[in-house]
């Protein structure tokens, strides 16, 4: 596949960037990065290594003080060189690392500019990176989906990406599609003598019209295949948002409380406790969730309670799925309203039949449900029975079967630019496949066959805009 282009030829002029790389606030340590021509001149300056060595080693710690422009130490710490281009952006690097105080760190960001570094933007490592080759555009976005995954199950799927799975299955995909564009360009520059061998590429017997069909519905195949792990991918990456509906006093509170692990909503026999929403985020099956209880839905001429009620509404509205809490305990017309709340969502939901420790607690059958097909978990949201359960089929509901394999050796889209390009070039193979069938002259299928390409290599940054670039690593943090 040919490489990117854009800024490359800029990689040896470009000033040399300094940024906190570790988290911001307080801590035991903190981590300077530079990147840049100057970074061993830079580092000379501010660095004094207790050591009389002389020049730096590749990739040798040296322990020393931190010293400011007027050469008055403020810290001691350790710096490391990483000689290019065998460096993650290609260019030479350096690593400091001094105590994590907020004073020490901006005393020492201080010092690297008054050196001659200027501060990085978002993403700047990661993106000198990529103008270097070092990574492609997907492995891009994979480094601030590592630096953002809030389980472990997101951070897999993420480094999965950044170790180019996805990657390499959209590069086969685009030698497909290269292999077919050969065959065609061979039947327009030698219409009338196409032997094996003619063309660009064309290796042996050349394709007829039926193999060429058939390749193209292989291409469109796997692209569709590809499509649809998008909203599983994206689940994953982003996390879900799963609104709690349930009458007053049905233990909504609890089941958030039990689900977190922790006491976090108010839980109380009195209806009504809760008037606004409540959010935290929980690792259900690997999965970052966004947890929304809600007040209680009942008729009442309170006003605070109808605007409750109306929040959870407009909660259950924007989430990825809702858990409809009934009290398994309070008879029909709690069945009743459950029927009529689940057939009022948009979006997947689970009926979680509660307090089924309490003796004369009932379990609904599934017949007294005539809307859209629900899954029904038991539980007992006080004493924790059940739950386990419902996690997991909070998982499945969420990411279904196809979800299973995200993160190991399938690939999947996780972002809408991804989801969005590959749609392009299966909608290209599909006019392509078209023209083919209609017997379109090779130069039109052509047409379509680039149109492919072209939507697979800005998937990969092989074709780029400044623009592009720009909004990607906007959404990267400093010293990333």
């Amino acid at each position: 596949m040919p490489t990117h282009f854009g800024e490359s030829e800029d990689l040896l002029s470009r000033d040399t960037i300094a940024a906190l790389s570790s988290a911001p606030g307080r801590g035991a340590i903190a981590v300077v990065r530079l990147s840049g021509t100057e970074t061993e001149e830079i580092v000379g300056k501010i660095f004094r290594p207790k050591d009389s060595e002389g020049k730096f080693g590749d990739r040798k710690i040296r322990v020393g003080r931190f010293v400011g422009s007027d050469g008055e130490a403020f810290d001691e710490g350790m710096a490391v060189m990483i000689a290019g281009p065998a460096s993650y952006t290609g260019e030479d690097m350096a690593e400091l690392y001094c105590h994590g105080g907020p004073g020490i760190v901006r005393a020492l960001l201080v010092a690297a500019s008054e050196a001659g570094a200027r501060p990085a933007g978002p993403g700047e490592f990661t993106k000198r990176a990529f103008l270097a080759g070092k990574i492609d555009l997907l492995q891009c976005e994979s480094v601030a989906d590592l630096a953002s995954a809030e389980t472990r199950r997101a951070a897999r799927a993420a480094l999965s990406h950044l170790d180019s799975g996805l990657s390499k299955s959209l590069e086969s995909i685009w030698e497909r599609i290269v292999e077919v564009g050969a065959h065609l360009e061979a039947a327009i520059d030698f219409p009338d003598e196409l032997e094996p061998g003619a063309g660009p590429a064309v290796q042996g017997r050349p394709m007829d019209e039926k193999e060429l069909a058939r390749r193209f519905r292989e291409i469109r195949d796997v692209l569709e295949r590809l499509e649809k792990t998008y909203s599983s991918g994206r689940i994953l990456r982003e996390g879900a948002r799963m609104t709690i509906l349930g009458r007053p006093n049905a233990g909504k509170s609890t089941l958030l409380n039990r689900l977190l692990g922790e006491e976090r909503a108010i839980m109380s026999p009195i209806p009504g406790t809760t008037r606004d929403t409540v959010e935290e985020v929980c690792d259900i099956g690997g999965i970052p969730v966004r947890l929304i209880d809600t007040a209680g839905i009942r008729e009442t001429g309170d006003p605070v309670e109808l605007e409750g009620a109306k929040r959870a509404r407009q909660a259950a509205a924007s989430s990825d799925i809702c858990l409809v809490v009934m009290d398994a305990s309070a008879g029909p017309e709690e069945v009743r309203w459950a029927d009529n709340e689940l057939n009022g969502l948009e979006c997947p939901a689970i009926l979680v039949a509660n307090k089924t420790d309490l003796s004369h607690a009932k379990m609904p059958e599934r017949s007294n449900f005539f809307g859209k097909a629900v899954s029904i978990c038991s539980v007992s949201a006080l004493t924790g029975g059940g739950i386990d359960s419902l996690r997991e089929a909070m998982a499945s509901t969420l990411i279904g079967s196809e979800g299973d394999g995200l993160g190991g050796n399938q690939p999947f889209l996780a972002r809408e630019r991804h989801r969005d390009l590959v749609v392009r070039c299966k909608k290209a193979i599909e006019r392509g496949a078209d023209g083919l069938d209609n017997r379109a002259s090779p130069e039109l299928v052509a047409v379509d066959l680039n149109e492919a390409q072209r939507a697979l290599s800005e998937l990969l940054g092989r074709d780029y805009g400044h623009a592009l670039l720009d909004k990607i690593f906007s959404t990267f943090c400093i010293g990333k």
